[in-house]
């Protein structure tokens, strides 16, 4: 009972975190003045950029954990937690290769040595974290699943 109460916690505060960051704080950021934009932004990525590597690899670690007591599972149940235990490991795999990079380049970043192309760079990290898992996920193994086909009755 105590690895699955420690195991939500980390997991919940990082979908937290996350969500925050994404919902909250790169919105209001995106309003502040340039100086104080930058300031933030490399503090944070500095930040994220130390913790996060252990907290993603801590939180799949505990799913895993969490996993080994699922083999008296049904197949279809047990299949379910292997799936979201493949996604979360997926995703650790994904950030370090895409937005991690570009992250520790924005860590970098002060208001003496902003680099011309900043505004495309941070675009571009935003672009990879919303719209890579989405397109990872539709060209893997999982959308060759028989999903429900949506029958379009008119067009707009």
């Amino acid at each position: 009972m105590t690895l699955e109460l420690f195991s939500l916690l980390v997991l919940g505060l990082m979908c937290g975190s996350e969500l925050n960051v994404a919902a909250f704080g790169h919105p209001v950021l995106n309003r502040q003045p340039l100086e104080a934009h930058i300031l933030v932004r490399s503090s944070f990525a500095a930040m994220f950029g130390r913790v996060m590597p252990f907290w993603m690899a801590a939180s799949a670690l505990l799913n895993f954990l969490l996993l080994m007591p699922f083999v008296h599972l049904s197949q279809s149940a047990r299949h379910f937690a292997e799936i979201a235990f493949a996604i979360q490991a997926g995703a650790v795999v994904f950030s370090v290769i895409f937005p991690v990079p570009i992250n520790n380049r924005i860590a970098q970043w002060t208001l003496q040595s902003l680099p011309r192309d900043w505004g495309a760079l941070e675009h571009r990290w935003m672009s990879i974290i919303r719209s890579g898992p989405p397109r990872w996920f539709w060209r893997s193994p999982c959308s060759r699943l028989p999903w429900p086909r949506i029958k379009r009755t008119s067009t707009i």
